[in-house]
């Protein structure tokens, strides 16, 4: 498709085509008409193109036999690319750059000169060209849309039905009240049935009661929770009444005559997406349901380590060599390897590491694998297969050949289907807390008005809580002191590119607590600003100062909104023309037109709508609830899911900080899941490293008929192997057994030398005989080090507890940190989450969050700092800093500007304790 439009915008006829084999016979096919078309999609979709199949499936293409027609085929544009083709070539083969293959092409494949046309084509095979270009005369029909299918079980039309179940749910959600909004609903049902666009939210409304039959919750995120239609069907449950909710953003009828329709973007526990789409195949099948495809394409890493191994580097080296690479474009690749001060590697300078970073460029954005869009699902009446070929998933799901661009240009509707974690926390709390017979109801917590949730969401204990864990978001929770439910949902949205450029989130924070007057550039954008102060935090902020300044129409609007958010600089400045003409033809003055002008361009780049931050709001309010009123069943879910921001050490880390210990694993005690037990919370066994797929079943199969009564006993049922049975002693998974570690040790190795078969042998209970040697228990150091190595955090004491030889008593506290405001201090602490950033002048920084006994602290490495000591965040598990303490001005927090970054005093590595 990309090629289509690009070869039609530039007044070139397209041919479509691929190449196939089939039954070794390398073939050209070229697309004549629709039917040509239709028939070269289901070709590629199949594993294998037989003769048959080629014969039942040739209508409409032209079939030319690759080896017996000399046909000009050309690969890239000029001689000089002849090495950059060579090394795809060598890519796709898996091959060095020299080495043969039978697929690899030597020939001399560049766009000819007209010198060179007589010399390297005949007369026959020109003639030939151009006879197959004029036959081919397929256009991709653009602007048609394809909707799912959708028929009433009552015989009804669609508008009809979707009327229907529209204002039954309207006085199911307003009861008394409903009346109030039967004009707007009117409207939208309005705008839904000019596109035909009931039948697409049919689907999506069956799908959701089907999901609800089978137990599987969901949220309506994006813009589709502006729709009242959709919070009537149930399928938002935020109130886009009580929340002000733009549908505007949602659906327009300008967006609808560019076909640029919005999808229904839908929220699963991330454990249950997979059901979900199953359920869609079910119901409608391969022919009619897909996963919407695409490329990856190659980024900076990918693309030094492939042209490097093709240079002859192993993939040992090359991996050693790129794991600390930034993560950035091909493009820009180079540059940041020099900048990055862990990747100061006297080999960047040696050869083939020094051309394959010279020549990444010329991958940057090339596909490099096929791909499945991690959420997008299409739906159609029409065969998915005569649309565009598929290929099957890994997972096995029919997956499209065109990216979610393409499938949205040939008119097919995608539905996101996505998968977070946040949601199974929730699920996952509530059936712990049933267990106990504990039932909130998180549903109607309205009007958000808990000042103990406010307490916690504001001093930054916010971690894991989804949407609003991330150090970014607990510093600005913290800098706005949030206290309401409509500033965070603010701050969700106020946190991305494209309403935090320059100083907005400092304006946002002061405004919001009112250490500075709201400004709304003009008075005329009051109504719409008054929730964010009159910061620009939403994506339909554009669309509505559009409207309530210059009386620009919401679609040109809209078309203003997707350039501002995918920085495209023409398009901005075309509708910048139309919006002066606009404000000029209302009397707008020339001076307020500039200004409204500038704070429309001030947001550019990514951000939320207000629909989406109130969906993720929402619910980071109802999981903040179950974090401050049962910390123990929330955490120990936290740690189940394993997908927040946070690695488990730094999650273990929050728990203590609220008093709850841990457990170890226990063969009898330990469920498939952190859960709590006396006060604290039980690890399982599925987190210890080197357990085997299938020894955890074994494991779960046995547990089922009983518990082990001995460590002999457990061996003997589960049959694991002899590393997995050390690392469960060394975790304590044994130890309820009463016995000490070493003397379990040596109860292993007496088992160990004995074929299993033989076992019966022993089947008395008498204890096995020990060596006469000194039995020395692991101390208090040996432990946390196996369990930092086995569990990736500790059980039996603190982390910091690994790092006795620090000199702790000679640091400043990380909890006292806010006492020395402006002050330079140096703290010390483990690393637990840092990231990478770019200045905005491009230079790159570092983020490093650290922890001592007594807190957590947020470290801004800026350019500077971070080229002289970057690389001691990467040496040390444990650092040093000295650092100005930067306040935020509301006084309930602060962050360190780094200065210096060393090793700790006293401190001796984990190895050597």
């Amino acid at each position: 498709m990309e090629f289509f439009t690009a070869a039609r915008d530039a007044g070139i006829k397209p041919i479509i085509g691929a190449e196939i084999v089939s039954e070794g016979r390398a073939l050209n096919l070229y697309v004549e008409n629709a039917a040509g078309y239709a028939n070269l999609c289901r070709l590629l979709s199949a594993p294998v193109v037989s003769p048959a199949l080629l014969a039942a499936h040739s209508e409409g293409l032209i079939a030319v036999d690759a080896e017996r027609v000399a046909l000009p085929e050309i690969r890239y544009r000029s001689p000089a690319d002849r090495q950059k083709f060579a090394i795809i070539q060598s890519i796709r083969t898996l091959t060095r750059l020299h080495e043969a293959h039978a697929d690899k092409r030597r020939d001399d494949l560049h766009w000819p000169t007209a010198a060179e046309v007589g010399a390297r084509w005949s007369d026959d095979a020109i003639r030939a060209t151009h006879e197959i270009a004029e036959r081919c005369e397929f256009a991709f029909e653009l602007g048609r849309l394809r909707f799912p299918r959708f028929t009433p079980e009552d015989g009804s039309t669609p508008h009809v039905f979707l009327a229907r179940l529209a204002f039954d749910g309207l006085r199911h959600r307003y009861g008394e009240r409903a009346h109030l909004h039967e004009a707007q609903l009117r409207e939208e049902l309005g705008i839904i049935a000019e596109v035909g666009y009931e039948e697409y939210f049919l689907t999506t409304w069956e799908i959701l009661q089907e999901c609800r039959r089978r137990g599987i919750a969901w949220i309506t995120r994006g813009s589709a929770a502006d729709s009242l239609v959709c919070y009537c069907l149930g399928i938002s449950g935020v109130c886009p009444i009580r929340f002000e909710l733009y549908f505007r953003r949602f659906l327009n009828r300008e967006r609808m005559a560019l076909n640029k329709l919005p999808d229904i973007d839908l929220d699963f526990a991330h454990d249950r997406k997979d059901d979900v789409v199953d359920m869609i195949f079910e119901r409608y099948g391969p022919e009619h349901a897909a996963i919407v495809g695409g490329f990856n394409t190659y980024q900076g890493r990918s693309a030094v380590a492939d042209i490097a191994k093709v240079l002859g580097a192993s993939e040992f080296q090359v991996r050693r060599l790129t794991e600390h690479v930034p993560r950035t474009t091909a493009a820009h690749v180079a540059e940041a390897v020099a900048l990055a001060q862990e990747c100061h590697e006297s080999q960047w300078n040696e050869e083939p590491y020094k051309t394959a970073l010279e020549m990444a460029v010329f991958l940057d954005g090339f596909p490099r694998h096929a791909k499945m869009h991690p959420c997008g699902v299409v739906l159609s009446r029409d065969p998915i297969v005569s649309l565009t070929p598929t290929f099957t998933s890994a997972k096995g799901y029919a997956t499209t050949h065109f990216d979610m661009d393409a499938v949205e240009q040939v008119g097919l509707v995608k539905m996101d289907i996505l998968a977070q974690g946040g949601l199974a926390v929730i699920r996952d709390a509530l059936a712990l807390l049933r267990e106990r017979g504990i039932t909130p109801d998180l549903e109607n917590l309205a009007p958000w008005e808990d000042a103990e949730i406010w307490k916690m969401i504001a001093s930054g204990n916010g971690r894991g809580v989804h949407h609003i864990e991330s150090p970014a978001m607990i510093s600005l929770a913290r800098m706005c002191n949030v206290r309401d439910i409509d500033v965070l949902i603010a701050i969700v949205s106020v946190i991305r590119p494209g309403a935090a450029n320059g100083t907005k989130k400092t304006t946002f924070a002061r405004r919001a607590q009112g250490l500075e007057p709201v400004e709304y550039t003009h008075p005329s954008l009051a109504t719409c600003l008054r929730s964010t102060f009159g910061v620009v935090a939403y994506e339909e902020h554009i669309l509505q100062i559009c409207e309530a300044f210059a009386g620009l129409p919401p679609g040109r609007a809209d078309v203003l909104r997707r350039a501002l958010v995918k920085v495209k600089p023409a398009i901005i400045e075309e509708i910048g023309r139309e919006f002066i003409i606009a404000a000029r033809s209302l009397g707008r003055d020339e001076a307020d037109i500039v200004a409204v002008w500038n704070l429309i361009c001030g947001f550019q780049g990514y951000a939320f709508c207000r629909a989406h931050s109130t969906a993720y709001g929402v619910e980071a309010y109802q999981g903040a609830w179950l974090k401050r009123y049962h910390p123990a069943e929330f955490l120990a879910c936290v740690l189940s899911n394993g997908k927040g921001f946070y690695s488990t050490l730094a999650y273990t880390l929050e728990c203590r900080r609220l008093g709850i210990g841990f457990l170890p694993p226990d063969v009898n005690a330990s469920r498939w899941s952190f859960v709590p037990e006396n006060g604290a919370i039980r690890v399982p066994l599925r987190v210890v490293k080197g357990l085997t797929t299938a020894t955890l079943e074994r494991y779960r199969r046995a547990r089922e008929r009983g518990p082990f009564t001995s460590l002999r006993d457990f061996h003997d049922r589960v049959n694991p192997g002899s590393t997995e049975m050390l690392n469960l002693i060394r975790v304590g998974a044994f130890d309820g057994f009463g016995e000490p570690r070493t003397t379990q040790f040596w109860q292993l190795q007496y088992i160990a030398q004995w074929p299993h078969a033989q076992g019966f042998l022993f089947q008395s209970d008498e204890r096995a005989p020990l060596p006469a040697v000194p039995l020395t228990e692991p101390d208090h150091t040996h432990r946390l080090r196996d369990e930092m190595e086995l569990l990736g955090f500790t059980v039996s004491g603190h982390p910091l507890d690994q790092f006795a030889g620090i000199a702790w008593d000679t640091y400043c506290p990380i909890r006292d940190l806010a006492r020395y405001a402006g002050q330079r201090v140096t703290t010390c602490g483990l690393i637990i989450a840092d990231r990478s950033h770019h200045q905005v002048t491009g230079d790159q920084m570092k983020f490093i969050t650290i922890c001592d006994y007594t807190g957590i602290i947020e470290c801004e490495l800026f350019a500077a700092t971070y080229r002289r000591f970057g690389l001691a965040t990467v040496q040390f598990a444990v650092v040093e800093v000295e650092a100005t303490v930067t306040p935020f001005e509301n006084g309930l927090g602060c962050t360190l500007d780094v200065q210096r970054v060393s090793k700790p005093r006293g401190w001796r590595s984990v190895v050597n304790t």
